[in-house]
């Protein structure tokens, strides 16, 4: 006869399963915790373990990617059919500054150059995009938040505090320009320009109300005034203009209209002296109003870098095969890299390099559109474009762009608009 079985024979056969059911159920929940820490501390980029730019928040970014791949939970195609060409730009831009770093003597600065862009063009890609529309709008969410709070303790310490002397750059700078703790103005004032599409398209979409939309938008903007920044307050027009563009409804440009009218009303009521800070006034106004636009801050150190970029260029005959990683900052009178992408991956890393990293922009745009032709929001692909246009814009006055900071925002808008599109197909 069958003999029934034991009690213990009972736990000993169950115990296993449970354990091993609760062990699944309990790393992906801590996989996220470790995922939405690590994207609130990426604007933190002084929270660094060593001078090679590892910073805390990519701590965490690689204990989440471990904890991916120890579960098998590794999107494999996280852009779709778009990601073959997303590792193919990649590819570009590794061979065009590897080739320039050999061939100069310089292969341990290719290496880490493109290690860098490796981490946040494409392990970031497969560590954020998700296939969850909840984990998409939370990870948004929550950099936006960390950008906020940035921002409001740079206001308050401009205002409460001011510059503070002491080694390294502060909060304020000893010119009166709002740093935050990114520790840069422009840094500070480009950063809000690229997060802003995020509380545009939250806003937009109705997940949250204009009496949140409304006041982070005007701290952003805020932020930004504070910085003095040339090309912070361009690229947030540019930024608030094709948002816009993608969204012209009636009611909409009303809201412009009138959000507009108020602006200028209370600047003619107490005046711009009174209401811009003095350096904005100097640095800003001063140019505009003159229209000199050597006035515009460093301008003219910057487009003396321009100058040196392109005399190598020219003199080195520089066509697909650059001079390498860093080397034009070796080159350089001023001992800088040129404050301008296009320029400098052309001249370290040849033409390969350069088409290579403008692929990553075209494939980013190709991907919205074809969310949105597949049933996504306009909404969504307003958000993508936008922080696209505004990268590449951004780009025009900096040197690489291999910071974590830069790419999260792209891949966070692709996430939502992923998100948007499975939500539709939910409800067909």
């Amino acid at each position: 006869m069958r003999r029934e079985a034991t009690v213990s024979e009972i736990g000993e056969t169950t115990t296993p399963h449970i354990h091993s059911d609760s062990h699944l159920r309990t790393l992906p929940a801590i996989e996220r915790a470790v995922l939405y820490t690590g994207v609130f501390l990426a604007p933190y980029a002084t929270l660094r373990f060593s001078e090679l730019f590892f910073t805390l928040s990519d701590f965490f970014f690689c204990l989440s990617l471990s904890i991916l791949f120890i579960t098998g939970r590794i999107w494999s195609k996280p852009l779709g059919e778009a990601t073959p060409l997303w590792l193919i730009a990649f590819t570009l831009l590794f061979v065009g500054l590897m080739i320039g770093s050999i061939l100069h003597n310089s292969p341990e600065r290719g290496l880490i150059v493109t290690a860098q862009y490796l981490f946040a063009y494409v392990i970031l890609m497969f560590i954020l995009i998700r296939d969850e529309p909840k984990v998409a709008y939370r990870l948004a969410a929550i950099f936006l938040v960390s950008m906020v709070l940035i921002d409001i303790h740079g206001i308050i310490t401009f205002y409460a505090i001011g510059y503070v002397p002491g080694e390294g750059k502060g909060v304020v700078t000893g010119g009166r320009r709002l740093a935050t703790l990114l520790r840069n103005p422009n840094l500070a004032a480009a950063m809000n320009a690229l997060t802003l599409p995020i509380p545009l398209f939250l806003w937009a979409t109705g997940r949250i109300k204009s009496y949140v939309a409304l006041p982070v938008i005007t701290v952003f903007i805020g932020t930004v005034i504070l910085t003095s920044s040339n090309s912070g307050l361009f690229v947030t027009s540019i930024c608030l203009i094709v948002f816009t563009a993608f969204l012209s409804t009636p009611k909409l440009l009303l809201r412009l209209a009138l959000a507009a009218g108020i602006v200028v009303a209370v600047v003619g009521a107490f005046g711009s002296k009174d209401l811009l800070p003095k350096t904005f006034q100097t640095r800003v106004l001063g140019a505009l109003s003159s229209g000199d636009i050597s006035e515009a801050g460093t301008f003219v150190s910057r487009a003396a870098l321009i100058e040196e970029a392109l005399q190598a260029i020219s003199d080195e005959q520089i066509a697909f095969v650059g001079l390498g990683a860093d080397q034009l900052r070796e080159r350089s009178v001023q001992t800088a890299p040129v404050h301008n992408l296009y320029l400098l991956l052309w001249a370290e890393g040849g033409l390969l390099a350069l088409m290579g990293w403008m692929m990553f922009s075209a494939v980013g745009m190709l991907h919205g559109f074809a969310i949105r032709k597949a049933g996504g929001d306009k909404r969504a692909l307003a958000a993508m474009i936008t922080t696209i246009v505004v990268f590449l814009t951004v780009a025009l006055f900096n040197p690489h762009m291999y910071a974590r900071y830069w790419t999260i925002p792209i891949f966070l808008c692709c996430g939502l608009g992923l998100a948007q599109l499975r939500q539709a197909a939910k409800r067909c």
